[in-house]
């Protein structure tokens, strides 16, 4: 039966788990204080089980221990307390250790053998990694904004490179904690002997995903198998986070009991979102009590798929994603930036000279700026781009869906990102975002070779753009707006070039839009709880979040510029600390000068054996350079560079190098 009165929970820290090739990982196990077996629950992340990562993890793991599961954290090899190097994010190794740690729990004396995965992002991810690999042990898990491919997704977005978060942020902050000591000393010197081990080898993850890979299937090999996933899976996501399509593609894909819950969320567990939390831990509490404990609890029963309307501000139960009374409007780019159903009678093109800057107002979309607001009018992106407007809806119009743009496009540069955006915009002519896409039409995808554009050559693109579940109302207009660039989310392409939208005739551009009517015999309303407060960590003190925008009057440059800090007690001795400072800044008149500097550092605070480690780095379009610096009590330890040229846009550099010269 399902624990009604939490129990007592004792945490056992540094538990060694062997793996096949002699490397021995650590966890820290959350487990019930009464004898018995219990089903296990793992989460496998480079966070770091006694840094950051634990800490904002460790009410949840505590919840779910005291309600009769055994629960472990372990940090990835070569990271944390865990032996071995950990040199590229997302490798095969991730899996194929995950897959022993799912195994060996479910034969240990506190385990009954029945083990559950789940975590938020990276922990999403390997969620879905491990369960590609069939444990037989392994009974379900909870992908939390989780994707299948992150080139796909993150680094190379349908070919287009990314750079808020990969770069701006995550990368670097990565870097530095990839290079870490284990946050806790052990009294043998342990953590010493692991420490030198992954000085030696682990290196920027950032080197990887910019430029050529170390071969050419490398990102292929990273691709996670989802088809492969035979467990019951519950995959939870936001609207606002970057992974909802991948969220909704395994749930397509799994053979297995399945659901989907979809929220007005960015990258956060729903009991903590800023906006319209819910008790997100309270479902995945019914879901593992029903297939780790088999508690009949009717979960597999109720509909699949849940989702908040945005608009309405309401949830709603469907039966099936895609939903399939779907109805496709195409909406037809018109000359005058029109947009209506009917298709233009006369073939023309609009002409769209690159700007480099388009994208800063933006920002607050992004899924990872958890502190700011989801910005409210997007018109200064909108006079920056080529904007088709339609006419004021005689009635409200439900788009739930993912919304495609098809565009046929010619240009004077070889490639290009083409970004597009689907806004509302309100009677006082503010225009809010509701969906956005990209695309590069030089390449297919991610993994797809380059194809130039050629000359004044016309190109048809399809740009997939987010899902999202919006309302939009009686009197407001959809907008599409097109444009060559997403800074700072996407990396500027670094040449100028004129860009033009062909429309009507054979070479006509629409945008897909999925629109969908109310139920005849509407679902019940989903009954969900209210989020739980007593999830949230401990604010760590000192917490600094700062984002700001800058614009250079009198030129065409804009910046971006961000800064967090941290500060954790770890023990009585010890406090972690991390302070991360990156500026982006690109020039409309010369694209090619757009770079980014970042700094991250990372402290351990204690008595003996104080750690300062540091990252600086610079990246441009067409090279990267880091370096390292981490000092012992105050003296120098380790010193190391990385340089790495991006052959990709070296064409645009030497192109670049003749501009300056004539």
């Amino acid at each position: 039966m399902a624990t009604e009165t939490p129990l007592t929970v004792k945490l056992i820290r540094d538990v060694v788990i062997p793996m096949p090739d002699g490397i021995r990982l650590a966890g820290n196990l959350y487990l019930p204080d009464e004898p018995g077996r219990y089903p296990g629950l793992l989460s496998f992340t480079p966070y770091l089980k006694d840094g950051f990562g634990g800490q904002s993890h460790a009410p949840v793991h505590r919840h779910f221990a005291g309600r009769g599961y055994a629960v472990m954290q372990v940090d990835f090899r070569g990271t944390g307390s865990s032996e071995g190097v950990n040199p590229h994010p997302f490798d095969v190794q991730e899996r194929e250790d995950g897959h022993q740690i799912v195994e060996w729990m479910a034969v240990q004396p506190w385990c009954s053998g029945a083990v559950g995965i789940w975590g938020t992002s990276y922990g999403g991810i390997t969620s879905l990694s491990i369960a590609s690999t069939r444990p037989p042990h392994l009974r379900a898990i909870v992908p939390i904004h989780a994707t299948v491919d992150n080139y796909e997704w993150l680094h190379r977005t349908h070919g287009c490179r990314g750079l808020l978060l990969g770069d701006v942020d995550w990368g670097t902050r990565m870097a530095v904690s990839n290079l870490l000591p284990p946050v806790r000393q052990d009294e043998e010197g342990r953590w010493t002997r692991l420490w030198a081990q992954r000085l030696d080898a682990n290196k920027p993850w950032f080197l990887d995903w910019h430029g050529d890979p170390p071969d050419p299937d490398f990102w292929l090999r990273r691709r996670i198998p989802y088809e492969r996933i035979e467990v019951p899976t519950f995959g939870i996501c936001g609207w606002y986070d970057a992974y909802t399509a991948p969220t909704f593609t395994v749930f397509e894909a799994v053979r297995a009991p399945k659901r989907v819950l979809i929220g007005p969320w960015k990258h956060v567990l729903p009991d903590l979102s800023p906006m319209s939390p819910i008790g997100g831990v309270h479902e995945m509490d019914r879901w593992w009590d029903r297939w780790l404990k088999g508690i009949e609890n009717g979960v597999e029963a109720e509909p699949p798929v849940t989702i908040f309307v945005m608009g309405d501000d309401e949830w709603r139960h469907e039966t099936d994603w895609p939903i399939a009374r779907t109805e496709r409007k195409k909406l037809h780019l018109q000359d005058r930036r029109g947009l209506s159903g009917a298709p233009t009678s006369a073939a023309g093109a609009d002409r769209y000279e690159y700007d480099a800057r388009v994208g800063t107002g933006a920002i607050g979309y992004n899924g990872h700026r958890l502190d700011l607001p989801i910005p409210i009018d997007q018109a200064a992106d909108d006079h920056l781009s080529l904007a088709y407007t339609g006419e004021p809806l005689a009635s409200d119009l439900e788009i739930t869906g993912a919304p495609i743009a098809h565009l046929t496009v010619s240009a004077t540069t070889d490639e290009l990102t083409l970004v597009a955006k689907l806004c509302v915009v309100a009677p006082d002519g503010s225009s809010r975002m509701i969906s956005q896409g990209n695309a590069n039409p030089a390449r297919t995808g991610a993994h797809a070779a380059k194809r130039p554009l050629t000359g004044e050559e016309r190109r048809t693109v399809e740009v997939p753009m987010h899902p999202t579940s919006t309302v939009v109302r009686t009197g407001e207009r959809l907008r599409l707006c097109l444009a060559g660039a997403d800074f700072p989310e996407l990396w500027p392409t670094p040449r100028r070039y004129t860009m033009a939208i062909h429309r009507g005739g054979i070479d006509d551009s629409w945008v897909d839009v999925p629109t969908v009517p109310a139920w005849a015999e509407p679902l019940p309303v989903p009954a969900l709880q209210p989020a739980r407060a007593d999830l949230r960590a401990p604010d760590a003190t000192g917490n600094v979040d700062l984002h700001v925008v800058h614009h250079q009057l009198g030129t065409r440059v804009a910046g971006f510029e961000t800064r967090r800090t941290l500060r954790q007690f770890v023990d009585e001795a010890t406090i972690l600390t991390s302070d991360h400072h990156a500026e982006v800044t690109t020039d409309a008149e010369q694209p090619w000068t757009t770079n980014l500097r970042a700094d991250s550092r990372f402290e351990l605070i204690r008595p003996v054996g104080a750690v300062t480690a540091r990252v600086q780095s610079l990246l441009t379009p067409f090279a990267i350079r880091a370096t390292a610096e981490i000092d012992v009590d105050g003296q120098p330890f380790f010193r190391r560079r990385w340089s790495k040229t991006i052959d990709e846009w070296m064409t645009e550099s030497r192109w670049v190098a003749r501009r300056r010269s004539d």
